[in-house]
């Protein structure tokens, strides 16, 4: 998927509506400079290396913020207090954009975890900067870094390369 396809769904909503799906979709772009727009569940959405950051898509009657369920959505307090919202999903109204700080902080929420759902039964391990740059990426086996592991800057640059064996650097 790319940004043309996200910019052909979006044609589909009136005016209006666009507009405030587009204000959403370029806050996530700016936030994320090295995200990848998708199309996900019938939706658009953004991926850092893979992991889907959040979702967003419009409906007859107002538009969706998708951070995930028991994400954000439950532990924003009094922020979004005045938009309806669900386990998972965080309404607003069709024809107005969502606010771009409180997006910004919901983003920077999914991030932390992203994070902290790393690694993965299968020792697969990934860590983000806030920007949703890849910070480090490796392997994990019985508790330790294993095999060869990556560090980046947080521009996104390749730092530095090591391999590890149960823990123990290898020269």
């Amino acid at each position: 998927m790319s940004s043309s396809e996200v910019t052909k769904f979006l044609r589909k909503y009136d005016a209006e509506q666009r507009a405030a799906l587009q204000s959403v979709r370029d806050t996530i772009v700016n936030a994320l400079p090295a995200g990848e727009e998708v199309i996900a569940w019938s939706m658009p959405g953004v991926r850092i290396s893979g992991d889907l950051v959040l979702s967003y898509c419009g409906f007859k009657n107002h538009n969706s913020i998708f951070p995930g369920a028991g994400s954000p959505v439950s532990r924003l307090g009094l922020e979004i207090d005045k938009y309806r919202t669900s386990k998972g999903a965080l309404q607003f109204e069709r024809d107005r954009p969502f606010p771009r700080g409180l997006l910004r902080e919901i983003i920077k929420f999914r991030i932390g975890e992203i994070n902290a759902s790393y690694p993965k039964k299968s020792g697969e391990f990934k860590g983000f900067y806030l920007s949703g740059n890849l910070k480090t990426q490796g392997q994990i086996k019985n508790g330790k870094r294993h095999g060869i592991w990556h560090w980046y800057r947080a521009d996104g640059s390749l730092l530095k390369v090591e391999q590890f064996r149960s823990g123990l650097k290898v020269s």
